[in-house]
């Protein structure tokens, strides 16, 4: 099953967010489902394509999730494509997870697109918050980020 899940690490509405997906990906809005947290705001047209809730824990403002159904719709898009398309749409910073989880460095894309891999503090993550401890790759659109030199982490 293919998962591509973004996590906003900034500000987003989730309306807003919505939409850019509608728009990025051609997806009528009426079958991405809008999950506040606690109701959902309306009856979805089957299928579910893609999924706009809010992030889980500290330091996660929101989340676009889509599974199989919407690698279908799209065309099996790259992870990497889908968080540049969002990122820039809503223009906010935006993470996705390693594929393995030998590989700790999570990559970030920010809002202007430019992207590269971040460290995340491991014993937050642990306690469900995403802090991001620096940039090993320089990203121009998040420069203020501490940078960490690949063979120190």
């Amino acid at each position: 099953m293919r998962d591509y899940t973004v996590t906003f690490i900034e500000p987003v509405d989730l309306e807003t967010l919505a939409q850019a997906a509608a728009d990025a990906f051609a997806i009528p809005l009426e079958q991405i489902e809008i999950w506040n947290g606690q109701e959902f705001a309306a009856p979805v047209v089957e299928p579910v394509i893609a999924q706009v809730a809010p992030g889980s824990g500290p330091g996660a403002f929101a989340e676009f999730v889509g599974f199989d159904t919407f690698a279908e719709h799209t065309g099996t898009p790259a992870h990497l494509q889908v968080a540049i398309e969002l990122a820039t749409r809503v223009k906010k910073r935006v993470l996705f997870p390693p594929e393995s989880a030998e590989d700790y460095r999570w990559t970030l894309v920010a809002a202007d697109g430019s992207h590269g891999k971040v460290v995340i503090d491991n014993d937050k993550l642990d306690e469900g918050a995403i802090v991001v401890t620096g940039a090993v790759d320089f990203i121009p659109g998040a420069a203020d980020l501490p940078q960490i030199k690949a063979d120190s982490c």
